[in-house]
């Protein structure tokens, strides 16, 4: 049987209305006769406003009406308002194995480029390896069987010349070219893969080699001193030199998500002491802005094999107050190891296209949005 709502509601209604004792009104001052009392029409009218909104209400909630649309969400506190600059990137870049420095670019074609304000270090096509400081290449003589590595202010290059017998471990300041001296090392054996590689070179010109047999600390600005790290940093495995100090992880602590123990920033003595300054996310890359503010991560096994590009990086303040992720632009995707901070708030990388073809992209972890930029 069908019941008519609305009906059957006006009907309770006029029953419940008839039913109110009204409390009589206080005394109030005479008014001449004939004149309407203004309040009496209000107090009507609001009375019936009242009765119309619950029915209104009961006859949606019959009806199956919804309630109102709650208020849209504010804006996270990490986003604000603001644009991406969409100008070539301040900082060296390759793009299509074209290198670009200072605005112009550089000859020959080449695979990578890292450094800092105070120069460059980049790795032609042809296996060779080239530094600077503006647009005029030099190239680093000998033969390398592991990388030369770059301090993050770009001020000093490190690198073993792979001669025969043992290696010589040597550096450059990048703002004369002139040689800080080197010291003989073991370069280690390849086939055991005790290989010694230079893993991190500081702002102010340590330079940590570390190998599965060696571990070494060279202060060629301390007239060479060398300190064995196996004996004043024992089980402590060096990954990289930041603006904010060395990333460490402790061999002792066991492997972590691939990592060997649990990552580090660090500080180190003339001495070879380890100091603990902060905790860093295990990771396949981390890479930290000028400034130490902010740093950028992969998570352990997204890079490895053969990816060529990721779709998604990591950001978080180093003090672990916030985090991001930036995301590529629509149909491209972040060319790995690649990256780069231009400042404390932008991030530049190389993109892929899904179609082939690369692109510079700019991300701000201010306004937690990235976009593809000028490439030359």
């Amino acid at each position: 049987m069908s019941v008519d709502v609305e009906e059957t509601l006006s009907r309770e209604l006029r029953a419940v209305a008839d039913g109110l004792s009204v409390p009589a009104l206080p005394p109030l001052p005479q008014e001449p006769p004939g004149v309407a009392r203004p309040w009496q029409p209000l107090l009507v009218a609001a009375s019936v406003a009242l009765v119309v909104a619950g029915a209104v209400a009961v006859v949606a909630t019959a009806r199956g009406g919804q309630e109102p649309a709650p208020a849209p969400p504010q804006p996270s506190p990490t986003r604000s308002v603001g644009t991406l600059p969409r100008t070539a990137p301040t900082v060296p870049y390759v793009v299509d194995q074209r290198l670009y420095v200072a605005g112009a670019q550089v000859p020959g074609t080449w695979w990578s480029v890292r450094g800092g304000d105070a120069g460059w270090l980049a790795l032609r096509t042809d296996s060779t390896w080239w530094w600077g400081r503006g647009s005029e290449p030099h190239q680093i003589a000998g033969q390398h069987d592991v990388p030369p590595v770059i301090s993050p202010n770009g001020r000093y290059v490190a690198e073993i010349d792979a001669q025969d017998g043992p290696g010589l471990l040597t550096a450059f300041d990048t703002a004369s070219g002139e040689s800080l001296g080197g010291v003989p090392i073991d370069r280690g054996d390849p086939q055991d893969g005790s290989t010694v590689s230079i893993r991190a070179v500081t702002d102010d010109g340590r330079v940590i080699a570390q190998g599965t047999d060696t571990s070494l600390l060279w202060l060629p600005l301390e007239g060479g001193a060398t300190v064995d790290l196996g004996e004043t940093a024992p089980e402590q495995q060096f990954l990289a030199g930041t603006p904010t100090g060395l990333v460490v992880t402790d061999g002792a602590s066991g492997v972590v998500d691939g990592t060997i123990g649990e990552p580090y920033l660090a500080e180190i003595s003339d001495s070879g002491v380890l100091t603990r300054t902060g905790a860093v996310p295990t990771h396949d890359d981390v890479l930290v802005s000028p400034a130490g503010d902010w740093l950028t991560w992969t998570a352990p096994g997204t890079t490895g094999g053969e990816v060529t590009a990721v779709a998604e990086l990591q950001a978080r303040s180093v003090d672990g107050g916030q985090r991001v992720t930036l995301t590529a632009p629509a149909s491209w995707g972040f060319r790995t190891r690649a990256w780069a901070w231009e400042s404390d708030e932008h991030l530049v990388s190389p993109v892929v296209g899904d179609g082939g073809g690369e692109r510079m992209a700019r991300c701000s972890v201010r306004l937690v949005s990235c976009v593809l930029v000028d490439s030359r």
